[in-house]
């Protein structure tokens, strides 16, 4: 036989439910809310245990006022929490009728103002008493559960504990006096006089909801919703008018009974929901209509019997709602190409109407072969290098914004290509490398060659400022000089050196960077000038660019030549073009004369040069 509903069950039939780990016989004693008394919570199948499971004080504190008793507490924590979690989760929290407060009063709380329990004693109207005869002293606290059918039915009250018949509690007061609990005997019948610290056996009462499955054996099983899935993918970026896909991953579900998923679709932060899937699958497709703010998705997971898993909520997506930029207005490729050469293409600015146009998108033609892009980025040139062989080559440009919109293409005419070789420039320092930093002149060497053997003409410049051409042999070694005055009148900084070579058909460039760094800077004679005779006065000139700001001095000496030279301070004579008039008039080693000069950057950073130091002396 194949299991059943729980609500099904027949009164009096047994069901089973763990118990701190063991199997208990459970009696149903009545299906649905037995009267108008009770919550609507006390709706479902009520279960009381078939035999005592316990011995326990009604109330250590000798009251019968059952909402602050020992046993109302124990039952509704320590004896909860025996049964197994899948089925304590199941557990009603239900509003039973009761007389609230200890004493002798008759007033019952009922309805939605009754007590809150998953655990309780049943009471003695529950069990089939009336107010009246040996019960006149108990309170109208509930209605009789069907399993009792009536008073006479004694039997059906009696309970066990350890395989004998035992006394065991009910939850109704006995208003004889205020410590007095109702409780029935060994024989089913009822009792009321007996203290509520009496120690009496335990019938645990409890109420399921009707549609928890039963076993064939009588197992109770408490069917649980699928896990709610842990993860749920939106593309961070939605256009309107496409078309997305979501995913999220797996639910799990204890009974194994997984069915599918439920996705919905939200377009006003959460507020009102669409239900956009339902399936087993994994993955679902959405289309974002244009024009639409934002988006957000949910999904949960569903059983077999109908359970819902908790839903996994994406965050808000604003939808991009944009369009493609215009084409852009014309685009420039040289008339003359040069293969193996450098080729300068531009075109003309695009507009956007969301004004978020991001860029250009460049692509090359071969031959009339596959376009393929050469350029992305926001510039409106692009240097292409031609391939040598090469026989047409043509462009074409779009426009893209920052929501990777594209306009469409502004073309160019095929151009042919010259395959004439340009000439080739050999240097021991790789082409764009990095000459490092230079603090005095310096030179490159390098070579020229030109395969068809034309006549190939050479220029060095640094900067774009040419400083020699000339008229190249083929193979013959050349060295670009940067040294004195040329290197002198480079700022500090950096700087490109280039050198060109030019076959009257095509041009090849090998460009070197490098960084001056020169801060001070010392001049003097190699060697002392000698005198005839004693060298009273001097006057000397510096050519060149000396910042205002600049440390700079100058010395001169009569007596160069001795082992400590007497140097003095002319600085001032040679700003004012004055001369100099020694102090000093002893020359150990004889008369000679010499000069030394520094100058340092100032705080201005300002740089300069000296290009020549002049003067005579007498």
């Amino acid at each position: 036989m194949a299991s059943v509903k729980l609500g099904s069950k027949a009164v009096g039939s047994i069901v089973k439910l763990k118990v701190n780990g063991a199997l208990r016989n459970f009696i149903v004693a009545h299906q649905g809310r037995p009267s108008s008394l009770y919550d609507t919570s006390c709706d479902g199948t009520w279960l009381l245990m078939e035999t005592c499971y316990e011995k326990k004080q009604w109330n250590s504190s000798n009251s019968n006022d059952y909402a602050t008793s020992t046993i109302h507490s124990h039952l509704n924590s320590t004896f909860l929490n025996l049964f197994d979690a899948n089925i304590r989760s199941r557990i009603k929290q239900a509003k039973i009728p009761y007389r609230p407060n200890s004493g002798t009063g008759q007033i019952v709380n009922s309805g939605a103002n009754g007590l809150s329990v998953k655990i309780f004693l049943l009471s003695a109207l529950e069990v089939g008493f009336t107010q009246s005869g040996t019960s006149a002293y108990i309170v109208n606290d509930g209605a009789r559960l069907a399993y009792f059918g009536n008073n006479s039915v004694a039997s059906n009250r009696i309970a066990t504990y350890d395989g004998s018949a035992s006394y065991w509690w009910l939850r109704s007061p006995n208003i004889v006096s205020a410590n007095s609990c109702s409780h029935i005997t060994p024989k089913g019948a009822y009792a009321g006089g007996g203290a509520s610290s009496n120690t009496f056996g335990v019938r645990p009462a409890l109420i399921l909801p009707p549609d928890l499955m039963v076993a064939d054996d009588g197992t109770v099983t408490a069917n649980t919703a699928p896990s709610t899935p842990s993860a749920l993918t939106v593309p961070a970026t939605i256009h309107g008018g496409s078309t997305i896909t979501l995913s999220w991953t797996a639910s799990t579900d204890a009974e194994s009974n997984l069915e599918g998923y439920a996705v919905e679709r939200s377009l006003d932060g959460g507020s009102t929901w669409a239900q956009i899937y339902q399936g087993s699958a994994r993955t679902a497709t959405n289309t974002v209509a244009f024009g639409t703010e934002s988006v957000m998705y949910r999904v949960r997971a569903y059983d077999a019997e109908g359970l819902y898993s908790g839903w996994k909520t994406s965050g808000q997506v604003a939808v991009i709602n944009n369009t493609a930029p215009t084409p852009p207005d014309g685009i420039t490729v040289p008339e003359q190409v040069n293969g193996g050469q450098p080729l300068a293409i531009s075109w003309g600015p695009s507009t956007d109407g969301e004004n978020n146009l991001s860029g250009y998108c460049l692509e090359r033609q071969v031959d009339g072969g596959e376009w393929e892009a050469v350029y992305t980025g926001p510039e409106l040139s692009f240097t292409d290098q031609v391939t040598k062989g090469w026989q047409t080559v043509a462009y074409r440009v779009r426009a893209y914004d920052t929501e990777n919109a594209y306009s469409g293409y502004t073309a160019g005419e095929a151009r042919a290509v010259n395959n004439n070789t340009p000439p080739e420039i050999t240097c021991e320092y790789p082409a764009n490398t990095s000459l490092g930093v230079k603090t005095e002149g310096f030179s490159v060497p390098y070579s020229v060659a030109d395969e068809e053997g034309d006549p190939v003409s050479v220029t060095e410049a640094v900067d774009g400022v040419t400083l020699r051409t000339f008229a190249a042999q083929l193979g013959e070694a050349y060295s670009f000089e940067l040294d004195g005055a040329d290197f002198m009148k480079v700022l500090n900084g950096s700087h490109t050196l280039s050198i060109t070579a030019q076959d009257g058909a095509s041009g090849t460039t090998h460009s070197l960077t490098f960084t001056k760094r020169v801060t001070k800077a010392a001049v003097t004679l190699a060697q002392p000038m000698e005198a005839d005779g004693p060298i009273s006065v001097c006057v000397l000139s510096v050519s060149g660019s000396i910042p205002a700001d600049a440390a700079y001095t100058v010395e001169v000496s009569n007596n160069a030549k001795d082992e400590a030279p007497a140097w003095e301070d002319c600085t001032e004579e040679i700003r004012t073009g004055a001369n100099h008039i020694f102090t000093n008039d002893a020359a150990a080693n004889g008369p000679a004369f010499s000069f030394r000069l520094s100058v340092e950057r100032g705080e201005s950073g300002q740089g300069g040069y000296i290009s020549s130091v002049q003067g005579g002396f007498q």
